[in-house]
């Protein structure tokens, strides 16, 4: 039996905001060491799936980078296939994935060089742990043509996702794509199938034939199957989050500070690439005599001599005397000055906060004017290499984009609800995600 993983990861992630700006949505980084893609990268490894596509689109450069030829998961040597497959972009615009279901269409050589009995349809965008051998057990002993893995969200939630309603074997009897009202259930697909290739390939060309067709798996795909074929759901109890907004990314970082969350990443084996171009960052993390740590992720090069509360650093943060970093994500190589507070806030790699600045410094909560759709719980988010001046006062629900410069604030005071823009349009770092 083969069985080849085919990862879609070419999604632009707009409600990250200015995470994902010079990024696609799976390359953003994660629990202080790790990009959101290897959750499903270290899930297929687990599952010794040896071969792997990965279908990327928006803004590839950071994914192609960390992935490599595959070494850090075990997808290189004899017997073991791992590649970026990006759309065979050409004059035309069809040339560009027209939607998931387009995407694996696309890529139908890959597939025959293997000449696989399954496929397996990922999303590199989610953070879960989950046992693939279990689903393509479930999926050969109910001679299904497809599963799909799923899971019981919240009422609420349910426009966000596709949702089915299953009779007394588990088989799919009804689909619904995101309904806005009315849900027939709130049994949700977490964008996790298994196809058998015959089918799958056979469904691919009739909908790549369909001019009316958004070529997506949820909207087009699945609906035309369940009349046709066998459809299953594989009901998951695990823990899965979809990471797609800044809250629920925020929420999930912190989860990963409290195991019993059920997000564990040590327990989980997680496999990353670990390569580091800033030598320095391979050192220990040093604690100063001055700091205090609570509940936090500190790896190797941070330098701390302030106060980390409930926090996750990456490689390379240094965090000053007298400094406070709480509830916070600080990513790669970001400084904070001596006096400093950060409070609530995501900050991208290479942000310098100077001496006595202050970010989440207001009591109000109102939602940012610009993208209050993005920010209103009262997290602030700043940008890639953005350099905030000293003394500075910045609210809640702020966004500062990347590279913004001192002079880019007309006031020693950021008002919550504000978004302030680079003056100037820097390339710097735009390619290094």
């Amino acid at each position: 039996m083969t069985v080849v993983a085919m990862l879609l990861a070419g999604g632009q992630g707009s409600r990250l905001s200015i995470l994902s700006q010079h990024r696609a949505k799976p390359a953003v980084p994660f629990g202080g060491s790790y990009r959101i893609i290897d959750f499903t990268l270290s899930n297929v490894m687990h599952a010794e799936i040896p071969y792997i596509g990965i279908l990327t689109q928006y803004k590839p450069y950071s994914l192609m980078e960390h992935f490599g030829n595959g070494e850090w998961w075990g997808f290189s040597g004899r017997g073991r296939v791992g590649r970026i497959l990006p759309p065979a972009t050409g004059e035309e615009d069809s040339d560009w994935y027209a939607g998931t279901a387009d995407a694996v269409w696309q890529n139908r050589n890959f597939l025959a060089r293997f000449n696989p009995d399954m496929v397996l349809v990922l999303s590199g965008d989610h953070i879960y742990r989950m046992d693939y051998a279990d689903l393509i057990a479930f999926h050969r002993e109910r001679k299904a043509e497809l599963t799909i893995a799923m899971q019981r969200v919240p009422w609420e939630d349910t426009s966000r996702f596709g949702v089915a309603l299953t009779d007394e074997t588990g088989r799919i009897v009804q689909f619904q794509e995101k309904p806005k009202t009315n849900p027939i259930s709130n049994l949700a697909s977490l964008g996790i199938y298994v196809f058998d290739t015959e089918v799958l390939l056979r469904r691919l060309a009739e909908d790549a034939e369909n001019e009316q067709s958004k070529h997506d798996f949820g909207m087009n795909v699945i609906p035309s199957m369940l009349e046709r074929d066998k459809v299953f759901a594989y009901e998951f109890s695990g823990y899965w989050r979809d990471v797609g907004t800044i809250q629920s990314y925020w929420d999930a970082n912190m989860e990963a500070l409290e195991p019993s969350s059920g997000l564990d990443l040590m327990e989980w084996s997680l496999r990353t690439n670990y390569y580091e171009p800033r030598t320095q960052n391979e050192l220990p993390a040093w604690v100063g005599p001055h700091a205090r740590i609570v509940n936090s992720y500190v790896p190797r090069g941070c330098v701390v001599d302030g106060v980390v509360e409930h926090s996750i650093l990456f490689c390379g943060v240094r965090v000053e005397r007298d400094a406070i970093v709480r509830d916070s994500i600080v990513m790669n190589n970001s400084w904070i000055g001596p006096g400093a507070v950060v409070e609530k806030a995501i900050l991208d790699k290479n942000v310098q906060i100077e001496q006595c600045c202050k970010i989440g410094a207001d009591d109000a909560c109102v939602p940012n004017k610009e993208f209050p759709h993005l920010l209103d719980s009262g997290l602030t988010v700043v940008g890639k290499n953005a350099h905030l001046p000293a003394g500075l006062e910045v609210g809640k629900n702020v966004l500062i984009y990347p590279d913004v410069e001192p002079r880019d604030f007309t006031s020693g005071v950021v008002q919550t609800g504000q978004t302030v823009y680079a003056s100037k349009k820097s390339h710097k770092g735009a390619l290094a995600g």
